[in-house]
């Protein structure tokens, strides 16, 4: 049984949930809406929040439900999960239920799952949408960097998909990137099962990386093609670029791990200064060394990042250069009406004629000439 645990929120949350499941994670669901979690057919446990139909988006509705409901959802998750080291909480920042819920719902399960470190994987919605979605994941982003003793902060970022394939539907860019996370993670769990004589990255080494406080990511670097230890330290900086995950933006990695496989002549390749001159070096770094014949890969975390400035300015400029008029589209929808510049016309509509009676005798004077 794998020590992670993924708890979906929300429709994203719970897309997220579902392919956790099907690579053997024990997996659960908190949603408000039983029609988005209906579909996520592999994760058995869930849990609909009762007197809800979805959130529209609106964060505070995905707030009001945690705070009613709040006993029950614990209870929910202590009894989904068994003998995991990690929960992680997936959900998407920009819509109404995931991001509306799990800043709370992550900061009472820290007081209520003893023994058990508490996560996030969080989608950073892409550039293209519109100003309430970034709105919501910038009110959530901030939320979640504020709780205390909160783990590993995984930030998958849409946008980075969206570069990568830009002619993608929205909905080929969500899979993708929720497989590739839960992929990343499932990549670094599955090789702490290994063996090595040359040092082991054992479950102890991941746990202590992905419990750092902070932003998280993994990524792989193919290496075949390396002649020096700087095409190495290279092609493993621009895997960080090029992952699913915020960019790296600045120094201050606090844990991190590098995990090799391949032919042991590519191993003397790795230069553990020249790999993290651009982040600086880690105050713990944990190694593993794999010798095999499959084609030289370096797989890298990193722990306990800065919460990305700059992308988070990419997503909320719009919002402040477009300032004055979304506050005017907000006064205008509880103030605007329309007065009618004819109103003195009302009383020329057409009205059904009255029809008079007379005696006869006066219709047959009145015809005689």
């Amino acid at each position: 049984m794998k020590s992670i645990g993924i708890l979906g929120v929300g429709q994203a949350g719970g897309n997220i949930a579902e392919i956790a499941a099907s690579m053997g994670f024990q997996t659960a669901l908190i949603n408000t809406n039983q029609r988005d979690g209906l579909v996520n057919t592999r994760v058995e446990k869930k849990f609909f929040v009762p007197g809800y139909n979805g959130a529209g988006q609106d964060r505070s509705i995905g707030l009001k439900a945690v705070n009613e409901n709040y006993r029950e959802m614990i209870d929910f998750v202590q009894k989904s999960f068994k003998n995991i080291r990690l929960l992680l909480v997936a959900f998407s920042t920009d819509g109404g239920t995931g991001s509306g819920m799990s800043p709370l719902l992550i900061d009472l399960l820290l007081d209520n799952l003893p023994g058990v470190n508490v996560g996030a994987i969080a989608v950073v919605p892409d550039r293209n949408v519109l100003a309430g979605n970034r709105i919501n994941a910038a009110e959530c982003i901030e939320e979640i960097s504020k709780i205390d003793s909160l783990s590993s902060v995984f930030l998958v970022d849409n946008d980075q998909m969206r570069k990568l394939n830009p002619q993608s539907s929205k909905h080929q860019i969500y899979l993708s990137s929720n497989h590739q996370v839960m992929e990343a993670i499932n990549t670094v769990l599955q090789v702490t099962k290994k063996s090595s004589f040359y040092g082991n990255f054992d479950e102890t080494d991941l746990m202590n990386i992905l419990g750092t406080r902070g932003v998280t990511i993994i990524s792989s670097a193919a290496v075949t093609d390396a002649k020096t230890t700087s095409d190495v330290s290279s092609k493993i900086q621009q895997s960080w670029a090029n992952s699913i995950f915020c960019p790296v933006e600045s120094p201050g990695v606090i844990r991190a791990g590098l995990i090799y496989e391949g032919p042991e002549n590519m191993a003397k390749l790795i230069n553990v200064p020249g790999i993290f001159e651009r982040v600086l070096e880690p105050l713990e770094l944990f190694e593993g060394t794999y010798i095999s014949e499959s084609d030289p890969t370096v797989t890298s975390i990193l722990a306990g990042l800065p919460f990305p400035s700059r992308r988070m300015l990419a997503l909320e400029e719009s919002i402040e250069k477009n300032k004055d008029r979304l506050q005017s589209l907000v006064k205008k929808e509880h103030t605007q009406k329309y007065e009618s510049r004819i109103s003195w016309a009302s009383n020329l509509k057409a009205r059904p004629q009255e029809r008079k009676t007379g005696s006869i005798s006066s219709k047959l004077s009145k015809y005689q000439k």
